[in-house]
């Protein structure tokens, strides 16, 4: 992706690379005493979410396992054939949802809508009712590079293209080849509608709020990073596929650029890129529009 964007310019200024993630707009504080108790209770918050969530990810990588319900997957269903269901949503309309509940973001919208879309799934396909507060866990690719990545590096076409590259990341160690994200497990209880759309939003901004206090990412980063060192990529990968076979759904957010771009001069209305290779219900929500890909098995799901 990184070369991809690094072979892309902005459609005003064709010198320009592209740039991407939320600007830097967090400046320090200094204050007094009520400052320091703010700073050492959020320090507090985060090591406290860090353990709990800690331990939850170490359990669900080795033992525990999300209940069976009709969008379960397991071992081999990344092999059966899958379908892909499409929605947009208006940008001005998720604003609108946003703002009906305090310190809501986009991210929260769009996972509030596609949570809704689940328990309504489950309800329709299920042959029982299922179990109220039943838990369904999903996972959270969260990408762990800064924003000075191999896509602000200046690339020049040709031969020395990879000689570029590799002199400019022994001149950064703290650029390297390979990915560099960490998993977050987003955990949600299944429950009827109560008449109130927005009680979605607030459970699901609820739950994400934790997540953004803890270093969960970083730790299964680490502890991934770790194996692959000391035991190997067969390993590593084994734990990866036992985490997600655990699981019911997989959501990721890609962030767009700042400013339209181009590729080859052709400007870029937009792109969708999907993965299909996990052993569960794929969901993946970018630039606001939804794309869910679901095995065969819920082949009967129009």
């Amino acid at each position: 992706m990184s070369m991809f964007l690094a072979s892309c310019r902005q459609v005003d200024d064709s010198e320009a690379l592209p740039t991407i993630g939320p600007p830097s707009s967090a400046k320090r504080r200094r204050g007094g005493g009520g400052e320091w108790c703010k700073a050492v209770e959020r320090v507090l918050g985060v090591v406290w979410f860090t353990l709990v969530f800690a331990v939850e990810f170490v359990l669900r990588s080795m033992w525990a396992s999300d209940r069976k319900t009709p969008v379960s997957g397991g071992e081999g269903v990344e092999l059966w054939p899958r379908k892909l269901a499409t929605a947009r949503f208006q940008l001005e309309d998720m604003k609108a949802v946003k703002s009906a509940v305090a310190n809501a973001t986009i991210n929260d919208v769009l996972f509030e809508i596609i949570l809704a879309g689940l328990f309504k799934y489950l309800d329709h396909r299920s042959p029982n009712p299922v179990r109220e507060r039943i838990p369904i866990i999903g996972v959270a690719m969260v990408n762990l590079r800064e924003q000075q990545g191999l896509q602000l590096i200046e690339l020049n076409c040709g031969a020395g293209i990879n000689r570029e590259l590799s002199n400019s990341m022994k001149g950064n160690p703290g650029l390297r080849w390979g990915n560099k994200f960490g998993i977050l497990l987003l955990p949600v209880h299944y429950h009827r509608s109560s008449g109130d759309p927005l009680e979605y939003l607030r459970k699901a901004k609820s739950m994400i709020d934790r997540k953004r206090k803890s270093l969960e990412a970083h730790f299964s980063y680490r502890i991934g990073d770790i194996v692959m060192t000391y035991i190997g990529a067969r390993i590593v990968s084994l734990l990866n596929y036992r985490i997600v076979r655990s699981t019911t759904f997989t959501i990721s957010n890609v962030l767009g650029p700042h400013k339209e771009i181009a590729v080859v001069g052709s400007p870029i209305t937009y792109i969708r890129a999907n993965s299909s290779s996990l052993p569960h219900v794929r969901l993946q929500n970018t630039c606001g529009s939804s794309f869910f890909v679901f095995p065969s098995l819920l082949q009967h799901m129009e």
